[in-house]
């Protein structure tokens, strides 16, 4: 199988996707990738990588320079030429297409070579979210009379446009896998989690049974006043007296009154390199996300390395008591009490939660889910 992949950027170090695709071409899959040039790096930085690049099945075209130019469709247009001789050349068996800002290029291709497209996105369009996808480009459609009237009815037509142009579209998104798309009249329709590191560390280290930890961005997502209420309950009532938090954010005065509050419990720490912060999570018996959305970094990590994680919102479909902690925020004591008090039902959510992980969130798992949409696309367009 050949696949042609149209990706906002494209680099082993920065980008986490990239070991999905590789995973793809060490299992016997060609890729041909067209990107462009400049990456943002983890340092929020701009960086210029190569404009042609090979490594084993993988070969990568950056033939635009700027993510502003694998956008435009004047760019696009002037680079047509260069990109159909690429593709004629490489013949691929079908299109995948990373983001709805991309689907215009794809749906070219496809039409010229008549091969299946596969759609990829962060999220699904939601008319009630409407700025979550294309958000930069819809908000020029916003305007104080009208409000949201423009980029509702903009976003929808690009939606159904790419709905209809499509074999395929997988989500990243959890909530959308419980989103009915017959209205759309879309038919093949995929959740597939982003793709996750392994962390490499030791994972069987001894516990300590009286710690939690809770590490990230103080951000809107994060719903840390629920700490004003658990965290007492934790220090008064179960055998937790070490919390620690490792982040800054809008809401760091309640950890610091909390912490004024409890000296000798509760260890803030700005940041942490991974490393040490992997070591935390993975020397603690219980990590707690008070997150509302997002926050899957913490999260995984915590699956991964077998430390239950208790949380207040199920957002990414979670399984009480097999692979994670359900609590209610007024009685956190008497759930963590309970786990305390079963060792059998602590190391199953344990590993339950690692043996999500590897089937659902690393590069392979999610490499796997990729290549068997990809060969179904391929035979509905066959039959």
């Amino acid at each position: 199988m050949k696949i042609l992949l149209l990706t906002p950027g494209i680099n082993k170090k920065y980008n986490d996707n990239y070991f999905a695709y590789n995973f793809m071409a060490e299992s016997g899959i060609k890729i041909l990738a067209i990107s462009q040039r400049e990456n943002i790096n983890k340092g929020k930085d701009m960086e210029l990588n190569p404009e042609f690049e090979r490594e084993g099945n993988i070969v990568i075209h950056r033939i635009f320079d700027s993510l502003i130019q694998l956008n435009s469709l004047i760019y696009q247009t002037i680079k047509f030429p260069k990109i159909k001789k690429i593709v004629k050349d490489f013949k691929p068996d079908l299109i995948f297409c990373e983001e709805l800002s991309n689907i215009n290029l794809a749906i070219k291709i496809k039409n010229r070579f008549n091969i299946p497209l596969v759609l990829r996105v962060e999220f699904a369009y939601n008319k009630e979210y409407p700025y979550r996808v294309l958000g930069i480009f819809l908000k020029k459609f916003k305007f104080k009379f009208t409000g949201d009237f423009f980029p509702i009815l903009i976003g929808n037509l690009i939606w159904n446009w790419a709905i209809k142009n499509c074999d395929s579209i997988i989500s990243c998104h959890f909530e959308d896998s419980k989103r009915d798309f017959k209205d759309d009249k879309l038919k093949n329709f995929y959740y597939v989690p982003w793709p996750t590191f392994l962390p490499v560390i030791e994972t069987e280290m001894k516990k300590n049974r009286n710690r939690i930890v809770f590490a990230g961005a103080f951000d809107k997502h994060k719903n840390l006043k629920e700490f004003k209420i658990t965290i007492p309950l934790l220090l008064k009532n179960t055998p937790i007296n070490q919390v620690y938090i490792v982040g800054t954010g809008e809401d760091l005065k309640i950890i610091e009154d909390l912490k004024a509050k409890y000296p000798d419990n509760i260890y803030h720490i700005n940041s942490l390199n991974r490393n040490d912060c992997l070591n935390l999570i993975s020397k603690s018996y219980f990590s707690y996300s008070p997150a509302i959305r997002g926050g899957w970094g913490f999260i995984g990590d915590s699956f991964a390395l077998k430390t239950p994680v208790i949380f207040s919102h199920n957002h990414y479909g979670f399984k009480n008591n097999i692979d994670s902690i359900f609590i209610i925020p007024e009685e956190i004591d008497k759930t963590v009490n309970k786990i305390y008090n079963d060792k059998f039902l602590y190391e199953k959510i344990s590993s339950s939660g690692y043996k999500r992980f590897i089937k659902n969130h690393t590069s392979e798992g999610v490499g796997q889910r990729f290549i068997k949409i990809c060969k179904e696309a391929i035979q509905n367009t066959n039959e």
